[in-house]
């Protein structure tokens, strides 16, 4: 029977195994927090070293997923630049009225 794989891993690069451990972990919390699928590959290269020996190469590739950035809508104006608020249409004159002193003043008059 060969040595369990897990033995086998936590021995590669000395590394090898709290990197996936960690990735995992990233990947798993921007799964849950963005809804998207994300994925964690590790790819073991064996060569020969000689009579009785091998070398073995990690490679650990992750996708995190990411949130989905936020649009911004402009305006654009003829010469095309951009404007936040609409160049062809008329401002409006608003004042704030949560002063209502002037409201009942207003109403009395």
């Amino acid at each position: 029977m060969s040595r369990p794989f897990a033995d086998v891993l936590r021995e590669l690069n000395g590394d090898a195994y709290d990197e996936l451990t960690l990735q995992l972990g990233e990947v798993v919390q921007a799964v849950m927090q963005t809804g998207k699928a994300g994925s964690l590959n590790l790819s073991l290269k064996i060569a020969a070293n000689g009579p009785g020996s091998v070398t073995i190469t990690d490679e650990i590739k992750v996708k995190v997923p990411e949130a989905a950035r936020p649009k911004t809508m402009f305006f654009a104006t003829e010469s095309g630049s951009l404007m936040r608020n609409n160049p062809r249409q008329h401002e409006m004159n608003l004042r704030d009225v949560s002063d209502t002193s002037e409201m009942k003043e207003a109403r009395n008059a």
